[in-house]
């Protein structure tokens, strides 16, 4: 395929390389590398067979620069005894871009790579192109998996990480073109990814424009509240301007805590996970406070963790962000339903993983795990002896099998046994949770395939929703709309809509149904993000899981 071609199959936001590559062509530039002189060759091969490899001030581990030059007999693949190919000029003006997608260009060595670039002796040529093989092993690594391995920097991140040969993948490489088109494929193509990059670029200008005003210390101001001191309030409009919560360009008395300020608090309040009420307190304070360096380095360990992912999530998929307390449903890179979810308290957080949603069960049974059942319900029935009846839960003994077939054991009266006695190490008996609306899983769960037991589903505790910090559950999604999931899931299955579901639920029929097609489901931990309508939103980050990537990608 031509490599114009190519380069109009290719999303807007992918055509970096061959777009510079099509620049390099149009110019003459681009043409067919020559072989490379016997000097050069005979430069290389002597670099190689050296304990480490001296460029100047710097050095190389021939090691890991020994699976691009196998034979005994090296070829080049940057450059030649005209000096550096089109491919080196590709390599080395994406290297300069590198920042664009919050990598650093001295990780790539590219002063050293400047610094050889004219040099035409055998042994600088031979510097430059080991130079220039290193840039590519580090960033087409970077892009495609991760600077930081995601296992070594987040624990609880159970995604797999598909593995990559650069040496392999550049072997492969026939033309300028795949080359281009290589590069293209490194990095994520997702559309979150790329509205991410744009606003890393967005923040880097504020930064460099001097960043935002930081309010000073000041009692509460705001929709009910004493009024705010004039200086209080320009500087408010400043800081709110610079994120563009506020247009540039407003009427009225500056130095007044008006309609038009009171949106823009609200609109800076909802980005950053914030109760949306317009008053300027301790919280909102707070994250007014954070400088623009902070919110960069925390959009970059965001692009780091999207570089985690698998290239490919598919059309059509749910993800839950357990940083932002939301689920999104996509399709074709579209969010079609989002809702509010609560997700694992911080001593019992929610991991991060992939797993297909398969099945569907209205008015579920809640076979508690033998954790919560020993570590939350025994202390709660032990303060009240009838916190098991009320609640519907059913008490089985597994030691004992008698006229009993669900795999449970025996049922036992809660009131036979002295829970007192007991404790979280003595406690053998299974708990059950009978369907209905005290039923902890409410009346619809999702299940997902997954070693962590964690599921989606409803809840009755619908007035948790509006906290903003929702961290209240043993690691299972609880959904705000669990109806509205259902209603998607079920689409294809004909006969299953709203007034049918709610027949069945109000009918207490407990059922299981298989969905059409599996959707996958991503459980991903992302303090930052840009949504549908461009707006950038920041979070806390809750279960402390940005210390590693902190180091890799702090504040400047």
């Amino acid at each position: 395929m031509p490599v114009t071609d190519r380069f109009q199959q290719q999303p807007h936001y992918a055509r970096g390389a061959l777009a510079a590559l099509l620049i390099f062509a149009a110019s003459g530039v681009a043409r067919a590398e020559p072989a490379p002189d016997a000097a050069l060759v005979e430069a290389l091969r002597v670099s190689l067979s050296t304990p480490v490899v001296a460029c100047s001030e710097s050095r190389l581990d021939p090691r890991r620069l020994a699976p691009y030059y196998p034979s005994a007999s090296p070829r080049p693949y940057w450059v030649s005894h005209r000096g550096p190919g089109t491919r080196a000029r590709l390599l080395r003006a994406l290297l300069r871009t590198a920042g664009q997608h919050g990598l650093e260009p001295a990780r790539y060595r590219i002063d050293d790579i400047e610094a050889h670039w004219r040099d035409r002796s055998p042994a600088g040529q031979a510097c430059l192109e080991l130079y220039l093989s290193n840039a590519f092993e580090r960033y087409s690594l970077d892009l495609r998996t991760g600077r930081v391995g995601p296992h070594e920097a987040d624990p609880s991140w159970y995604l797999p990480v598909a593995d990559f040969d650069p040496a392999a993948a550049l072997a492969a490489v026939g033309s300028d073109g795949d080359f281009a088109a290589l590069i293209d494929s490194l990095a994520p193509s997702h559309p979150a990814y790329q509205r991410l990059r744009e606003a890393l670029a967005r923040y880097e200008s504020i930064a460099h424009a001097g960043g935002w005003p930081v309010p000073p210390p000041a009692p509460e101001f705001g929709p009910g509240k004493a009024p705010a001191a004039p200086e209080q309030i320009a500087l408010l409009r400043e800081r709110l301007r610079a994120e563009e919560d506020l247009s540039g360009f407003s009427l009225g008395n500056h130095e007044t805590y008006d309609a038009q300020l009171e949106a823009a608090v609200k609109r800076f309040q909802q980005r950053h996970g914030l109760l949306a009420d317009g008053v300027v307190g301790a919280r909102t304070r707070a994250a007014l406070n954070v400088p623009v360096a902070a919110r960069i380095a925390q959009i970059r360990r965001t692009l780091e963790r999207w570089r985690w992912l698998p290239r490919d999530l598919g059309e059509h998929y749910i993800l839950v962000n357990s940083a932002g307390f939301e689920l999104a449903v996509v399709e074709r890179g579209r969010t079609v339903l989002g809702m509010r979810v609560i997700v694992g308290m911080p001593e019992q957080p929610t991991p991060s993983f992939a797993a297909p949603l398969q099945t569907l069960a209205i008015n579920p049974y809640w076979n508690v795990p033998e954790r919560i059942a020993r570590e939350v319900l025994l202390p709660k029935q032990q303060r009240d002896p009838l916190f098991f009846t009320t609640r519907g839960i059913r008490v089985f003994d597994p030691r004992n099998g008698n006229g009993n077939s669900n795999g449970n054991g025996a049922e036992i009266e809660p009131a036979t046994l002295d829970w007192t006695s007991m404790d979280a190490d003595s406690f053998a008996f299974r708990l059950r949770q009978e369907p209905g609306p005290k039923n902890s899983l409410g009346r619809l769960s999702f299940m997902l395939s997954n070693p962590f037991d964690v599921f989606l589903h409803d809840t009755p505790d619908k007035a948790l929703f509006a906290r903003d910090t929702r961290t209240f559950s043993e690691g299972c999604v609880r959904l705000e709309q669990a109806m509205a999931l259902a209603q998607h899931a079920l689409r294809q299955l004909d006969g299953w809509d709203e007034e049918r579901l709610r027949s069945e639920i109000d009918a207490l029929r407990q059922q299981t149904l298989r969905l059409p097609e599996p959707i996958p489901v991503y459980v991903l931990y992302l303090t930052s993000w840009v949504d549908d309508d461009g707006l950038v939103h920041f979070r806390e980050d809750v279960y402390q899981r940005e210390r590693i990537l902190a180091g890799y990608y702090p504040a400047r």
